[in-house]
């Protein structure tokens, strides 16, 4: 294999297995999963919102619509959430009871 500015010339099907292997290998680590097992994006769309917190596209549309819920942000027409927002947004909806203190 040799590299020629952004041009890689390949001389066997072997380097060329190699080469997928090793991009394959660093996408991974881009995206690597925290103890939990989930992605550790800091802007979430409403589908990952749903998949991770299990609250609804349709009813972040109607918190947006009524103009409750966690704060969002907007690129265009696009909405996602941060993270620490929503941890924080379910974090404040949390009820203390007396079994929980023992």
């Amino acid at each position: 294999m040799k590299v020629e500015g952004n041009t890689i010339i390949i001389s066997s099907p072997d380097e060329l297995f190699s080469l997928i292997t090793e991009a394959v290998r660093a996408a991974r680590c881009e995206h690597a999963e925290d103890a939990s097992g989930s992605p550790r994006k800091k802007l979430l769309a409403p589908k990952d919102v749903e998949r991770e917190f299990g609250i609804h596209q349709k009813t972040l549309a109607y918190w947006r619509q009524e103009g409750v819920g966690p704060a969002y942000t907007n690129c265009g027409r696009r909405v996602f959430y941060e993270r620490a927002a929503l941890e924080e947004y379910i974090a404040a909806g949390r009820i203390q009871t007396s079994d929980s203190i023992r």
